[in-house]
């Protein structure tokens, strides 16, 4: 609907070769002055050059972290061994731990407490309760067939992860499971909450048995 005409319009005034359709907001309506139009043009411009400059800001920042060392094992993935507490006896509580983007999973050797190993995942996408659970999960193993078992679903202090962590009878158990190159996904009430894979794993292999030989 025109709310004004031409300029012998007798409705509502306007002026030569203008009319507004369909906007009923000035009595008057009529073309954008020049310095309204400067000024639009100019903020437009404006936040295009801040957005280009924080894009080149990003795109700076990412080359420094592509090519930080440090950032690019966390990509391709990396093994550490250690022992889990700074007082265990020798051969105790010996860990090879795979940590990669999205996610880690450990294998852990026994101690005083517990004589068996243990297999534990952790991911962001795992629940983090306040005290350990025991919950249902099924694993699947690039070369194993899919488990549904029990497993014990904790978290640690001021770490963003939740863990799901699998009881193995004794070590020997869990090492002489262990690929060079596995994939593992652990889900919980059909969905998926861990999907991790490790390269080298016969050598990691290597260096826990080393550890737990220790015993």
């Amino acid at each position: 609907m025109a709310t004004g005409g031409g300029a012998d319009s007798g409705g509502g005034g306007g002026y030569a070769g203008y009319s507004c359709y369909g906007c009923n907001i000035f009595a008057d309506p009529a073309p954008p002055s020049y310095d309204a139009m400067n000024s639009a043009i100019n903020e437009q411009a404006s936040r295009n050059a801040e957005a280009q400059k924080q894009m080149l800001e990003a795109e700076a920042k990412l080359q420094k972290l592509e090519a930080d060392p440090d950032y690019q094992r966390y990509k391709r993935g990396e093994w550490r061994f250690f022992q889990a507490k700074k007082d265990s006896a020798p051969g105790d509580n010996c860990v090879a731990m795979w940590s990669k983007e999205g996610g880690a999973v450990s294998i852990v050797g026994p101690g005083k407490v517990y004589q068996g190993g243990m297999l534990i995942f952790w991911s962001a996408d795992i629940p983090t309760p306040s005290s350990t659970q025991t919950v249902a999960v099924t694993l699947k193993q690039s070369k194993y067939q899919p488990q549904s078992v029990n497993a014990l679903n904790f978290s640690v202090p001021n770490i963003p992860a939740g863990a799901i962590g699998l009881t193995v009878p004794n070590i020997d158990a869990a090492l002489n499971t262990m690929l060079d190159v596995e994939h593992f996904i652990v889900e919980m009430d059909g969905r998926a909450v861990a999907d991790i894979d490790w390269t080298d794993g016969l050598a990691a292999r290597a260096r826990l048995h080393q550890c737990v030989s220790k015993r």
